[in-house]
């Protein structure tokens, strides 16, 4: 089946804009979670390393994808699947944020704490907003492909415009002889001229020497 070159374009677009979004925020995580392992608690690096395992999944799924050959369901399994991982880690972060201590030495690293995380929920929902917009994409591309009206099959008259030598091949009637009698017929005849002209000569060849005979003397055989 022969897919369309724009849903293709759309679908590299969208895969190749997810993988270099959770590319830039994997990179990001791991300073942000190298700088303040000290400073951070439980449940923040809890998080942080949450949202670098689902990144890295994405990271690897979408080019895979992107790589292989192009089915709707598989498509959707998978999109499915970093849709659950990617919402689910955005909600429980938002939900358990107002109960994500900060560290208060001083206001401004409680401030800086407080940015990071506000940041950090803002671009969780990043690549689950692409993926989405992907789905929508997918969903009305696979029910164009569905209400398409399907080719007729080829009926007698077609079959026979396109294959017109078939129909030129010569048949028997009835009544008339059909080419392997008239050849074998042929044969026989042209046998039986060679052996006719053949017993002619002989009976000439015969009756000359009798006659021969006749007129001379004995003596001279």
């Amino acid at each position: 089946m022969q897919h369309s070159p724009l849903f293709l374009k759309v679908r590299l677009a969208m895969f190749s804009l997810t993988t270099l979004i959770c590319l830039i925020w994997v990179i990001l995580l791991s300073c942000v979670l190298f700088t303040r392992w000290d400073v951070s608690s439980q449940s923040e690096r809890t998080f942080l390393i949450l949202f670098l395992g689902i990144d890295a999944l994405t990271m690897i799924i979408l080019p895979v994808l992107l790589l292989a050959k192009f089915r709707t369901w598989l498509d959707g399994a998978r999109l499915l699947f970093l849709l659950v991982c990617h919402i689910g880690t955005a909600l429980s972060f938002a939900v358990w944020l107002p109960t994500i201590s900060c560290p208060d030495d001083t206001p401004d690293d409680h401030g800086i704490c407080q940015l990071l995380n506000v940041y950090i929920v803002i671009s969780s929902w990043l690549p689950p907003l692409l993926l989405i917009l992907y789905g929508v994409c997918l969903a009305l591309y696979t029910w164009r492909v569905a209400s398409r009206p399907r080719e007729p099959p080829q009926t007698d008259g077609e079959i026979g415009a396109i294959e017109p030598s078939l129909c030129d091949i010569p048949t028997d009637r009835p009544g008339e002889p059909s080419l392997p009698m008239m050849r074998q017929s042929f044969s026989e005849d042209l046998l039986s001229s060679i052996t006719g002209t053949g017993s002619s000569d002989s009976r000439r060849g015969s009756r000359r020497k009798s006659r021969l005979e006749k007129r001379l003397p004995e003596h001279l055989f």
